[in-house]
């Protein structure tokens, strides 16, 4: 036979005591000093005690769950203390006048009964309050376990988009690599070491959420060398980058693909890719800018186009905000810039 927990037998008699034995005793000794029949006045303290419970077993058998389909709100909490307080004038009630029929009370000055109506009121009362407590302790794990639910399930959807990028920076490297097999086989050799490098740092990486800025511009850096092999010299890129921000910590694979972007699609009509690649303080902030020379985007452009930008815009906003999306807008005189902004002390 399983026995049941230490702990369950502790709570058990925890609850006779303050359900159904603490009550006895208070109402029979209240009735005891109303009627001085003291003998009785404990069975019937027994019986009001008992009558309660059993009209608060019902209520939780009958009424409770159907309370429970309500949203917890005020209205929820109301019904239940109403509940609370009408179990106990019925209860009582109920027992005191079968137990005076019973045993005769001879009831003295009604003055004397005044210790027992007020039992009558004061029980519900504290069991209200601890009602309530009880009400607001489970609405907070409620809420706190959404807030858990929340954040497990944007850490999945965080870490599903920063797999996809993955696949993607693959299949455009190796096209890379197959031009290069037959016109400049070292190129290749050595790009696809790079390419080995970089994906070692994308596996010893993949869990870290944030990354320091300055790893996020060096992986940049080892994309834009597997580019330069197949632009060479027409692949000019800047950097404008302020070094008290290289210690900000920032999604891994947020910049590559607004770079391989901006390689794409900022081409001049020679076919040369100039780059310039801006990470700048601004108060709590960082501003981080991919600016090209190109011939800018078509005015129909959405950021939904493409997998890397709408897969940089869609993490912005999960990790920090739909404020923090990107911004994308014309460069002067020609090509585009591609912005971001990124909270100086991460996730906010």
């Amino acid at each position: 036979m399983t026995q049941e927990p230490e702990g369950g037998h502790r709570d058990a008699i925890q609850r006779a005591l303050a359900e159904l034995f603490l009550p006895a005793l208070a109402f029979g000794a209240g009735i005891g000093l109303a009627t001085g029949m003291w003998p009785a006045s404990f069975a019937t303290g027994s019986a009001v005690s008992v009558a309660i419970y059993g009209l608060h077993w019902m209520n939780q058998r009958f009424i409770h769950p159907h309370l429970e389909a309500l949203s917890r709100d005020w209205l929820h909490l109301g019904l239940e203390m109403t509940l609370g307080l009408l179990e106990h004038i019925l209860g009582a009630s109920a027992a005191m006048l079968v137990c005076g029929w019973l045993f005769r009370f001879q009831v003295m000055p009604s003055l004397a009964w005044a210790p027992v109506g007020a039992m009558v009121v004061a029980f519900p009362i504290i069991h209200g309050t601890e009602m309530a407590l009880r009400f607001f302790r489970q609405l907070k794990e409620k809420e706190q376990q959404e807030v858990e639910l929340l954040a497990l399930a944007r850490e999945a959807e965080l870490k599903a988009l920063k797999a996809q990028i993955n696949p993607h920076f693959l299949f455009n490297t190796l096209n890379t690599i197959a031009s290069l097999i037959h016109t400049q086989p070292e190129q290749a050799e050595a790009t696809v070491e790079r390419l080995a490098e970089m994906f070692r740092y994308l596996l010893n990486g993949s869990e870290r959420r944030l990354v320091p800025l300055e790893e996020e511009l060096g992986f940049v850096d080892g994309y834009l060398e597997i580019e330069r092999a197949r632009f060479g010299e027409r692949l000019r890129v800047t950097r404008q980058v302020d070094p008290d921000v290289l210690r900000v910590p920032v999604p891994g694979l947020i910049l590559q693909p607004l770079v391989e972007n901006a390689v794409q699609h900022g081409r001049g009509t020679d076919g040369s890719v100039d780059l310039t690649i801006r990470a700048v303080a601004s108060g709590d902030e960082v501003l981080v800018a991919i600016v090209d020379l190109g011939r800018g985007m078509d005015p129909g452009y959405r950021v939904g186009w493409g997998v890397g930008l709408r897969n940089v815009d869609d993490r912005l906003c999960k990790t920090y905000g739909p404020a923090y999306g990107l911004s994308i807008g014309a460069n002067a005189p020609q090509g585009t810039v591609v912005s971001l902004r990124i909270p100086a002390g991460g996730i906010p």
